[in-house]
């Protein structure tokens, strides 16, 4: 199968338009200045891989036995892609390409047409190239499987410790509201039993007061009846001293003029014996004086209540 020079070249201007990226706005009334400076990076990269392709799509072309090429046509194109081809990037723009790429995505190339020629050569590339996508698909498939699988142990493994810690804090939640339903039976019991006490505080301690009242009453009766008898003694002892010292003063007096009717005067001694007689009854009447203060005395102490 031939092509020829036109028709070369109608098929590489129908790869580029199909590999031209779409118009993004590059104002810098639009963008900054760094995304300006990324999206002039990235028209560029995309024009540079439209030449690749271009060049890669002759290359797949078969020998001048199937094809005919225009003797000029292969110095023209080297031409082209050496003018057309940029200088290679400063770091700062693929600095700026970075920072930018997050506002902005970059632009991929949409879907070429390639012709490939229906000889075993073209066949075996194309099978190789599928072979390998399969096989990177297949690891990436797998490297997803194992990230899912072990996403999936975590998410069981915090489930089940959320679950845990879940019911921890609930039989925490319920030893707590039992102790606090325990402390308020509790705190309602002494209230109602305080409530209960007031008034049987109240009423002992007026029982209390009436007793001491009528305690001190019976007290002051009883101590002033004593200081009555007590002086209904002392009036009883005095008139028995007055009379003992009357009945004494007329005994001596007696005994004087008996002494002076005798015809013998009395003698030293019998006066000595009388004295002392009287000396012994004076004694005997002092006695009962003593014993009748003594009983004045326990008379006038109280008894402990």
């Amino acid at each position: 199968m031939s092509y020829s020079h036109g028709d070369k070249r109608n098929s590489d201007v129908e790869m580029g338009k199909v590999t031209s990226p779409a118009p993004i706005p590059t104002s810098p009334v639009e963008a900054p200045a760094c995304v300006a400076d990324h999206l002039s990076f990235q028209e560029r990269l995309v024009r540079r891989q439209a030449e690749k392709e271009q060049v890669r799509a002759g290359a797949e072309f078969p020998s001048s036995s199937t094809l005919a090429i225009a003797p000029g046509h292969g110095t023209e194109d080297k031409e082209r892609a050496a003018d057309s081809t940029p200088p290679p990037p400063a770091r700062k723009e693929i600095i700026l390409a970075l920072c930018a790429s997050s506002v902005f995505p970059v632009a991929q190339p949409k879907g070429r047409k390639r012709k490939f020629t229906k000889g075993g050569d073209g066949e075996s590339s194309q099978q190789g190239g599928s072979g390998i996508t399969s096989g990177l698909r297949g690891k990436f498939m797998s490297l997803i499987d194992g990230m899912i699988s072990e996403c999936g142990s975590e998410t069981s493994r915090l489930t089940g410790e959320l679950l845990e810690l879940q019911g921890e804090l609930e039989r925490d939640l319920g030893k707590k509201t039992s102790s606090l339903l325990k402390e308020k039976k509790a705190r309602k019991a002494k209230s109602l039993e305080v409530c209960w006490l007031q008034p049987q505080i109240k009423g002992d301690a007026g029982l209390a007061s009436r007793g001491i009242r009528e305690a001190t009453d019976a007290l002051r009766s009883e101590f002033q009846a004593r200081l009555a008898k007590i002086s209904a003694f002392l009036s009883s002892l005095e008139c028995i001293r007055n009379r003992d010292l009357a009945l004494a003063t007329i005994e001596g007096e007696v005994a004087v003029v008996q002494s002076f009717q005798s015809e013998t005067p009395p003698t030293l001694e019998a006066e000595e014996a009388r004295l002392s007689g009287c000396k012994g009854d004076l004694a005997v009447v002092g006695g009962d004086f003593g014993l009748i203060l003594a009983g004045l005395k326990s008379a006038c102490f109280l008894p402990t209540c």
